[in-house]
């Protein structure tokens, strides 16, 4: 409808008059020119136009926007169901089927799984603004399949570290790159919620998971749990995969990666802070269950907690998009990585029963994962949506680091400092890096204010008073 302008605009200018035959004739040669010429440009205009969008944009919190969000949140079950859940597998390896290999080794099947999945997203997020999301999808549906089928041959942990890990890994990031941004990308008002809503797939997918995962070994044994989610995540995940549509179409492009958010400030801090708290994020998820052990449970008491972690996860990604929409995204993740640290720290380390290690699951999955819900929606409202997934594949870089440093470095002070026998050094770590996670979310929170305000032309003079007030 904008290029009707300049086609109609020379027939608004010609207004009847009583003139000669020759004068007509003039204006008529004359006019038929002008209409040819602005006719040729405004076509020149669509084609740019059409060449530009490739296909009908809809408008955004449109209800059509759940069909794919939806789509996400179901994927998001297979996607992160295997990092969220493979407590299991890791309480089995480290307790049953390789009972004397260093944790700090059997720490590497999970710790590649969520790096490369977050690592590898700087390219697969790149791909899927490039190539379009199902077929980097589809893509990764393949990959995870043939990783859950090879894994389940393995007799070797380096031969589990290669397909339950890398390539699982590296398949999980070709689903997760056009997941992340497909939310963000339909809504506005209620971006959010719906980011929410996404994400807790993964909890969901974790729960669900945990229990099939941990019910299959005992009755199957674990090769056949993993054949069983190879066939369920090929089954699944190519069905969802077809309900990936973009609101907004990718932006044309030389380079592969989306440079300028590189010359941002809060992109920067964005990525610190997601490296921050990977980096001490999943040492709970990994431990809990032995934890367990020692305190006199059993495999099964493990498998329980890692599900009342993800049952709690689930209802606190929801929340957490609820809350950053009436309050402030940075705000809500603020808030959120400081509980978390007030909550892990003293129930982890005193505890000395089942009762206070189920507490801990439950406040723990509620809180701690706020910060999955929210970076995304961060992302969209400082960059263009025509480049989301590319935004965060670049972000995601270093929440893969995180993830591969903070689990090994878990694994080696577990071994090393706690001698397999306490948990206090690997919750201190923990902690720690959680806190400074927080730090940086405040120091972003003011910087994003601080840019606004100068923006708009107000005081760049720091007021701690109005700046706490401000919603963000």
């Amino acid at each position: 409808m904008a290029n009707s302008a300049p086609m109609n605009a020379p027939e608004r200018d010609i207004k009847p008059t009583v003139a000669s035959p020759n004068d007509i004739s003039s204006k008529q040669s004359t006019s038929t020119i002008d209409s040819e010429h602005h006719q040729q440009n405004a076509g020149s205009d669509i084609t740019d136009v059409q060449e530009e969008t490739q296909k009908p944009v809809r408008p955004a919190d449109c209800k059509f926007g759940w069909i794919p969000t939806l789509a996400v949140m179901v994927n998001y079950m297979f996607i992160f169901g295997a990092s969220n859940s493979y407590g299991v597998f890791s309480t089995y390896y480290l307790n049953v089927k390789f009972p004397g290999t260093p944790a700090t080794t059997l720490a590497w099947i999970g710790t590649l799984i969520t790096a490369l999945m977050l690592g590898f997203n700087i390219i697969t997020g790149a791909l899927s603004d490039k190539l379009g999301y199902r077929l980097v999808a589809y893509t990764g549906t393949i990959l995870c399949t043939a990783a859950y089928i090879l894994a389940s041959f393995s007799e070797k942990v380096w031969q589990l570290i290669l397909t339950q890990g890398v390539l699982f890994g590296i398949g999980a990031s070709f689903l997760f790159a056009p997941s992340i941004s497909i939310p963000a990308q339909w809504f506005q008002k209620h971006r959010g919620l719906a980011t929410g809503v996404a994400v807790s797939g993964s909890s969901l997918g974790g729960l669900w998971c945990t229990a099939a995962t941990q019910a299959i070994i005992d009755s199957l044994g674990y090769k056949w749990a993993l054949r069983i989610l190879g066939i369920l995540t090929f089954a699944v995940t190519g069905i969802m995969n077809l309900l990936y549509f973009r609101r907004v179409p990718a932006r044309p492009r030389k380079t592969l990666f989306e440079f300028t958010a590189a010359k941002r400030l809060v992109f920067w801090l964005m990525s610190l802070e997601t490296f921050a708290m990977y980096t001490g994020y999943w040492a709970l998820t990994f431990y809990i269950g032995t934890t367990a052990r020692h305190l006199g449970g059993s495999i099964q008491d493990g498998s329980n907690l890692l599900l009342v972690l993800n049952a709690g996860s689930a209802v606190g990604r929801v929340l957490a998009g609820v809350i950053a929409d009436r309050f402030g995204n940075i705000n809500t993740l603020f808030i959120s990585l400081i509980l978390t640290v007030v909550i892990e720290m003293p129930l982890w380390m005193t505890a000395h029963s089942m009762a206070p290690l189920y507490a801990l699951c439950a406040l723990y999955g509620l809180i701690s994962p706020t910060f999955i819900s929210i970076n995304p929606v961060i992302v969209a409202n400082q960059f263009d949506p025509e480049v989301l997934a590319s935004v965060m594949g670049m972000a995601n870089l270093f929440s893969g680091i995180g993830v591969l440093a903070g689990n090994l470095s878990q694994g080696a002070i577990f071994d090393k400092y706690d001698k397999r026998e306490q948990f206090t050094n690997t919750i201190i770590f923990s902690g720690v890096f959680i806190l400074f996670a927080g730090l940086v979310t405040l120091a972003m929170r003011i910087h994003v204010i601080r840019h606004h305000d100068r923006g708009n032309g107000h005081t760049t003079i720091f007021n701690l008073k109005q700046h706490l007030l401000q919603k963000v």
